[in-house]
């Protein structure tokens, strides 16, 4: 598994997150991804569209804000 990339996307609503994951996706795939953001709706976002890329995913709430964890398979 290669490192692992961090987005802060705290306090940005729909669909801010999602876009800043696709704009770092787009520069390469690295092996995981955690995104932090501060509502449900923004992690939800993110989840299907890092699912929908092939990821696996999930969701882990940590105080008041969201931590979507994605592991990209090395195929």
């Amino acid at each position: 598994m290669g490192d692992e990339l961090r987005i802060n996307a705290r306090g940005l609503s729909v669909p801010g997150p999602r876009l800043m994951v696709a704009a770092a996706l787009e520069k390469g795939r690295p092996g995981a991804v955690r995104v932090v953001v501060s509502n449900d709706a923004s992690a939800q976002d993110v989840r299907e569209y890092l699912a929908a890329s092939g990821a696996t995913v999930e969701v882990d709430q940590v105080g008041l804000e969201f931590h979507v964890i994605a592991q990209f398979s090395s195929d």
